[in-house]
């Protein structure tokens, strides 16, 4: 239905929603509602975070203590082990450990030849395996030869950077002739 006021404008009978400064009123205490609500949404939001926030700090510091202590334990147990490590890491997780060494100077040696002394010498960056003794005479080829054979076979195993150091000598012994050699193997 529709209503139509047909009256002159003085005559009519206004119908407003109140006087303006009570709407200004409705929408500033609105506001401040609206706005309060906010406040204490966001301040509550903040006092649960700042909750949360203490919480999380103690129980960090608790980790660093264990992380402290874990590594004074890490010291500890590397202090402890550190000799064996390095045994270890010299003699037996080389890339080219002794018994390898030992098994090709014994594999290797022919019957003219005897050995006198073996030493393997391992230092942080140079390695090094003496190795000295005696050739007998063979009547198929001299005993330079033999020890010259010996030593490029015996050679071969070693790391490709292995340097050769030989010395030789003769010696007049019961009427028999005998070489004295001494080799030096030496690698990074």
């Amino acid at each position: 239905m529709i209503l139509v006021n047909l009256l002159p404008a003085e005559q009519r009978k206004r119908i407003g929603r109140g006087p303006a400064f009570l709407q200004d009123k409705r929408f500033i205490a609105g506001s401040a509602v609206v706005f309060s609500l906010l406040t204490l949404v966001f301040y509550v939001q903040y006092q649960i975070n700042l909750g949360e926030l203490k919480v999380l700090k103690d129980q960090w510091f608790l980790i660093e203590k264990d992380v402290q202590r874990v590594t004074e334990l890490k010291k500890k147990m590397e202090e402890g082990i550190k000799k064996e490590r390095e045994f270890l890491e010299r003699y037996v997780t080389t890339s080219f450990p002794n018994t390898a060494i030992l098994t090709a100077a014994s594999v290797f040696l022919p019957d003219s030849i005897w050995l006198l002394e073996l030493k393997v010498t391992r230092q942080a960056g140079e390695n090094s395996f003496l190795l000295k003794g005696l050739s007998l005479p063979n009547p198929r080829r001299s005993s330079i030869e033999d020890i010259e054979k010996y030593l490029r076979v015996l050679r071969e195993k070693f790391p490709e950077k292995t340097e050769l150091i030989l010395t030789t000598s003769r010696q007049l012994k019961d009427n028999r002739e005998l070489t004295l050699f001494t080799a030096v193997f030496k690698w990074p």
